[in-house]
């Protein structure tokens, strides 16, 4: 090949990879359901390593929604099972979708993560204020709205989805599991728990027990006994309320931090979702 072809030939293969990657990182306008539903746009791969990031903007079920996330998927068309993950105080949808994300997605996951009011660093979105924290409605209306976003990518199956959070995204997966039961099939947390109705009142970020009873999905928790930020007893008042299928583990050498990400915990999560027909 002669040097003037081998450069054409060059210049044609980068433009074309430079398509294509503008092609990947293209933001996707994803067409409504219905009439009237909110704006869903995607940039980015959800296959790739880093994922994919999703807003919605517009009205659901009629309540004005300004939201972020993080969106990723396995390989392949689907339909497959899906988690929404609820990230901790100061957190954000793409560190903790990306900690958790990357291992559930190897289990055949999509992982779906939005940002809520006790994010840190990220606009505050809608619905909800910085004081309707944790397990606030708006935040399990965030969870909902997380759903509808799966239910529109055509490639989830909406009939087999889970909800995990840790912290103040279990308090919401909590709340949002009882509130929304048909939107999850099975629910998990980390360092999670209830207060005693007596002294639960607006603006606690902590589900109450009358949301715990509510909850009908079958439900795993997680608890280190060394957590000093939410105390394992909270965690154990919630199993004692739970009347939905559950079971409860405590780690003995973990804190708080730790039992977010610990591996004999995600284990047992896969093997629970393995129970009730996830897989």
């Amino acid at each position: 090949m002669d040097l003037g072809r081998a450069l054409r030939v060059a210049l044609i293969v980068s433009m074309l990879c430079a398509l294509a990657a503008c092609h990947r990182h293209a933001l996707i306008s994803v067409p409504a359901s219905a009439p009237g539903d909110p704006v869903l746009s995607i940039a980015g791969d959800p296959e790739s390593e880093s994922g994919a990031t999703w807003t919605l903007v517009g009205t659901l079920d009629g309540t004005t929604v300004d939201l972020q996330g993080i969106l990723l998927k396995p390989r392949g068309p689907g339909p497959f099972p899906a988690v929404v993950l609820s990230h901790g105080a100061g957190g954000d949808a793409q560190s903790y979708g990306h900690a958790l994300g990357g291992v559930m997605r190897t289990w055949g996951l999509v992982c779906i993560a939005v940002n809520y009011t006790h994010a840190r660093g990220v606009p505050l979105g809608a619905p909800g204020t910085v004081l309707q924290q944790g397990a606030s409605p708006p935040n399990a209306f965030r969870a909902h709205a997380a759903v509808t976003v799966l239910a529109r990518v055509r490639y989830v199956d909406v009939q087999r989805v889970a909800a995990h959070g840790h912290s103040m995204g279990a308090f919401v997966t909590t709340a949002f599991v009882a509130a929304y039961p048909g939107d999850v099939r099975v629910g998990s947390h980390t360092a999670g728990g209830v207060l005693v109705d007596a002294i639960h009142h607006d603006g606690i970020p902590l589900p109450s027990v009358a949301e715990a009873r509510r909850v009908q999905a079958p439900y795993q928790w997680h608890h280190g006994l060394l957590d000093y930020a939410v105390p394992f007893f909270l965690d154990s008042r919630f199993d004692s309320v739970l009347t939905a299928p559950h079971e409860g583990h405590l780690y003995r050498r973990l804190g708080h931090a730790e039992v977010a990400t610990d591996p004999e915990m995600l284990s047992r999560v896969r093997a629970w979702y393995t129970a009730h027909g996830m897989f």
